[in-house]
């Protein structure tokens, strides 16, 4: 097993990932892993992914463990925290991945399918960053960041729960630095615009995805791997001046 990164961003501290087994979060939790980190993954369904990751990131020399934690049962995301204060002593930096992204009509969007959405893009975020504060506090420094999305900063028909629980990330990281910056907690965003993953490619392939590609400056979509690295930034010291923002990879698809 090769030494631990002693000389990586995140050396010696501990990162929570939600939806860690696959997907985006599969890459930011092997990113704060090879950057340093040891890792504590959430998953609700992908059990076999998310094993795989955690021993992929122990291959890079960090400790990892894994949870099954459905992120919109309060119980069980406070659950997983208390899980991965006793096994690493802290928690250093929460990542609020896990999210869903339906395609609806509005008018025929149901009140149960809204609430869904919600309580796992939005409020599932709320419970963790409640689940991690306290540590945080006492210790007197933390990072959150929470994966919002390019659809959030501009709304997108069919998808009005995603795109508005998106929105709201970004409007909670901006309201947990006003209250704890002066604490040592930063919480921020990172907001991706396409993005190649398994929820990604269902647009990338086809004529949506076609025509958001020509009118991309980059020319290209993101590669998962790309957004970590985002996310890494902002958990490390090397973002000590960034509190309440949002960072875009999105290929020049928004430039707010």
């Amino acid at each position: 097993m090769p030494d631990r990164n002693e000389s990586g961003p995140l050396h010696g501290r501990v990162v929570a990932v939600t939806g860690g087994g696959r997907g985006l979060g599969r890459s930011i939790a092997l990113a704060a892993a090879a950057a340093g980190a040891d890792v504590a993954i959430a998953y609700r369904e992908s059990e076999a992914g998310a094993k795989s990751v955690a021993d992929e990131a122990r291959s890079l020399g960090a400790e990892a463990d894994v949870h099954r934690c459905d992120v919109t049962d309060r119980d069980q995301v406070f659950a997983f925290v208390a899980a991965a204060e006793q096994r690493f002593g802290r928690v250093d930096g929460l990542v609020n991945n896990a999210g869903i992204m339906p395609e609806t009509p509005f008018l025929e969007t149901t009140p149960q399918e809204w609430d869904r959405v919600i309580a796992t893009d939005l409020t599932a975020a709320f419970h963790a960053s409640q689940a991690v504060l306290p540590g945080m506090l006492e210790r007197g420094s933390g990072s959150i960041v929470s994966i919002a999305s390019r659809l959030g900063q501009v709304g997108w028909p069919g998808v009005a729960h995603y795109a508005s629980a998106k929105a709201g990330l970004i409007a909670l990281a901006k309201s947990i630095s006003r209250e704890f910056g002066q604490r040592g907690v930063r919480a921020n965003c990172v907001a991706p615009g396409v993005t190649n993953t398994d929820m990604g490619r269902t647009v990338m392939e086809g004529e949506v995805g076609r025509k958001r590609m020509a009118e991309l400056p980059l020319g290209r979509f993101g590669e998962p791997e790309e957004v970590a690295d985002c996310v890494v930034f902002l958990l490390s010291d090397a973002s000590a001046l960034l509190i309440g923002q949002t960072l875009n990879p999105n290929s020049g698809g928004l430039m707010p």
